[in-house]
């Protein structure tokens, strides 16, 4: 009797493990329904490009770019000039502007002569807020363009300064200022810029990666690890990398699913890091992608269901493993941005396909915002605007996102295609921007000293119509995004003192990052939560 007795309490004791194992499996909450506080509105109906390439400077003017191969655009260069290129694809004299710049101030766009083809290229802003844009097709591969943030400034291009052509690969800033390059088509490796002595190095794991006749790891999602290695993931796998010894540190489990690269066209962020643990926990969110098989099988027509999981991955631990959930519905070229209260939005895509031209079905129209800290998804307004293939998004200084893109078609193509090239640009308002949102929304009236030195303090002084209650300073380093992924976007939740209040305003001490590994030198967009609510943001330069 006692021995049955102790196998049913063993029974039950499995069977409370079980249903323990499937709760925490299953902690994912969803919302099948939007706030209705968000709002979508035009900003540009049509900015003459297509935003392939989006990326937000710190004087507030935004640079967009699609490719120079791609016939007249709707916007002509500046003074007369014309392009002449005889390697061109389309246009050999073409007097037409592949790249302009958005002044959100006066929501006016300036053309901008980009001479060499950014197709499939990357970015990086550097710490005197210089773009360093890499790469690209056909003339493009090997070249290296930089552009400033002043109000004149243009595109300047050094033709064979990469080693290897980069095309579809990605940049990571490093605390050194440096920019590593790393894949790109045929390309297992990788290289710096300033380009070193020892031009492009191998990278077996770009090679183990690469699925036949549809690769899956183009544009590796790569962040900076607080060890001051490279996370890198591609395909299904991921690993530690020590660039400065060409080390493998340590290999991740592989995460369950789909494949998760292009053409697969998931999307990845590094979560917040907190001063709360010395910024030393990190941890890596991957959403998205397609299943195996989807690339190849969209030349038979064949349009498979987009993959609908996440992983979450603590890349600091000692033996980390994926937490998987799914989302509330399945998502292909999602862009994935970290937003001013630290919760993840993803936005734009499609439910069917996988990227690349015309391959994508079934436009996944509605935005979904992802709470970390509760693990709960929200499905948001929906846009009236598909946006596919060479879709992008960023966050703004105000806290909107900005949102372009779209040619799933050969050319500027806008009659009898399924998904015509879409040239406009919209702003897409999240919950928080409502005016219900005002009566805490923090304003930030001054800041002691916007040009930070690392492991020093500065003070930040705001006011809000409600006592501060929670208040949280987030520190955003805004990203270059094409192809779902926003290279170098970080988040830092910094440390500080309690507000003290000081006649009508707040006054908080707040502590800038220890070192550029935390946070490499370049502009940060600074930003006050009061009770969840962020203010708009300003600019500050770190290192």
């Amino acid at each position: 009797m006692k021995v049955k007795m102790k196998n049913v309490i063993s029974f039950i004791f499995i069977i409370l493990l079980q249903m323990s194992i499937i709760m925490s499996s299953c902690m994912i909450q969803f919302s099948a329904e939007a706030r209705g506080e968000d709002s979508w509105e035009m900003l540009v109906p049509n900015a003459g490009v297509s935003a392939m390439h989006m990326t937000l400077a710190h004087t507030n003017k935004v640079i967009m770019f699609d490719r120079t191969d791609y016939g007249p655009s709707e916007i002509r260069l500046a003074n007369g000039f014309c392009r002449r290129d005889p390697r061109d694809l389309a246009l050999q004299v073409d007097c037409w502007a592949h790249s302009i710049e958005l002044d959100l101030a006066t929501n006016r766009v300036r053309p901008l002569t980009v001479l060499t083809d950014t197709w499939c290229s990357s970015g990086a802003w550097q710490a005197g807020g210089t773009l360093t844009q890499t790469g690209g097709w056909n003339d493009g591969g090997n070249t290296v363009r930089t552009i400033g943030a002043g109000g004149n400034d243009d595109w300047r291009e050094y033709p064979n300064a990469l080693a290897k052509p980069r095309w579809y690969a990605s940049n990571q800033l490093l605390p050194d200022q440096r920019v590593i390059v790393i894949g790109g088509r045929r390309q297992f490796n990788y290289e710096f810029v300033p380009r070193g002595r020892e031009g492009s190095i191998d990278l077996p794991f770009l090679a183990e990666t690469n699925d036949p006749g549809a690769e899956n790891n183009l544009y590796p999602f790569v962040h900076l690890s607080p060890d001051g290695n490279l996370f890198i993931f591609a395909n299904k796998d991921s690993i530690l990398f020590n660039y400065n010894r060409n080390q493998v540190v340590r290999r991740y489990p592989r995460l369950p699913g789909g494949s998760r690269n292009y053409p697969a066209s998931g999307s990845s962020v590094l979560l917040p890091l907190s001063a709360a643990s010395r910024y030393t926990r990190a941890e890596v969110l991957v959403c998205g992608g397609a299943p195996e098989g989807s690339f190849l099988a969209t030349y038979r027509e064949e349009f498979l269901p987009a993959e609908q999981t996440c992983g979450r991955l603590v890349i600091t631990d000692a033996n980390p493993n994926w937490l998987v959930f799914n989302m509330p519905s399945p998502r292909v070229m999602g862009d994935m941005l970290i937003l001013p209260t630290a919760e993840v939005l993803i936005i734009n895509g499609a439910s069917q396909g996988t990227a690349g031209w015309g391959l994508g079905r079934q436009p996944n129209l509605a935005p979904v915002l992802f709470t970390p800290v509760n693990n709960r998804f929200q499905v948001m307004s929906e846009t009236g605007i598909p946006r596919l293939y060479h879709s992008t998004a960023n966050v703004m200084p105000d806290g909107s996102i900005l949102v372009g893109g779209s040619n799933p078609n050969f050319g500027y193509t806008f009659k009898g295609t399924l998904f015509p090239t879409e040239l406009s640009i919209q702003r897409y308002n999240p919950y928080y921007l409502n005016k219900g949102y005002d009566g805490r929304r923090p304003y930030i009236t001054a800041i002691s000293n916007v040009n930070l030195e690392y492991g020093t303090t500065f003070t930040v002084t705001f006011q809000t119509a409600q006592a501060p209650n929670g208040v949280a300073f987030h520190l955003y380093a805004p990203p270059f995004t094409t192809h779902t992924y926003s290279m170098n976007q970080r988040m830092l939740v910094l440390g500080s003192n309690a507000p003290v209040r000081v006649g009508r305003s707040y006054v908080s001490r707040v502590y800038a990052p220890p070192n550029a590994v935390t946070a490499p030198s370049a502009y940060h967009l600074l930003t006050v939560v009061n009770q969840g609510t962020p203010s708009a943001s300003a600019w500050v330069h770190i290192g």
